[in-house]
């Protein structure tokens, strides 16, 4: 019974994606970069490809797998807080630096990205033991946060490069970004 309440959760998750995209303004700011497309769509395709596989492959574990689990979300989790920190902080000083402005559309994706991963996928919600189907669901909507919050990321970072392509003295072609500052 979890394994399809977690599938319909990610089948869910895909039209909140959308939802997300349009608020980050990600939608109109592909008109202009289309390098944004490759987020947008690996969003889609993690989301797609794990309501397929929960659907596919049922089956909640015991207790000790489910916990299990939640070890490897917490990992990937630290990985991407760590790069989205790395990010924000490099950002700011190169910006502050040369610049003076930091992007509005880049910071209001990596503010998204970091809702989804702090403010949504990290949370503790504690699980009655006797109930490993609840592990189960409550890693699936762990996932699809952490998911989501690393292509917002992704995202927030294209349009940073972008803007450095934009205002840097660079010369490159990165297929539709010529900048020839």
């Amino acid at each position: 019974m979890m394994e399809y309440v977690a599938t319909a959760i990610y089948l869910a998750s895909v039209p909140l994606w959308l939802a997300i995209w349009a608020s980050a303004d990600g939608f109109k700011l592909m008109a202009e970069n289309r390098l944004l497309l490759i987020p947008l769509l690996l969003g889609i395709a993690y989301l797609g490809g794990n309501a397929l596989l929960t659907f596919a492959f049922t089956g909640v574990g015991d207790i000790s797998y489910e916990e299990a689990r939640f070890a490897y979300i917490t990992d990937r989790a630290m990985i991407a807080v760590q790069a989205t920190a790395s990010v924000l902080i490099v950002a700011t000083i190169v910006y502050g630096l040369t610049i003076k402005r930091v992007p509005v559309n880049f910071i209001r994706f990596m503010v998204y990205s970091f809702i989804a991963i702090l403010g949504v996928m990290a949370p503790l919600l504690w699980v009655p033991i006797e109930l490993p189907g609840m592990f189960y669901v409550l890693r699936h909507l762990q996932s699809i946060a952490l998911n989501m919050g690393l292509f917002l990321c992704v995202a927030g970072i294209t349009v940073l490069l972008r803007d450095l392509l934009t205002h840097g003295d660079a010369k490159i072609n990165v297929g539709d970004w010529e900048t020839s500052d």
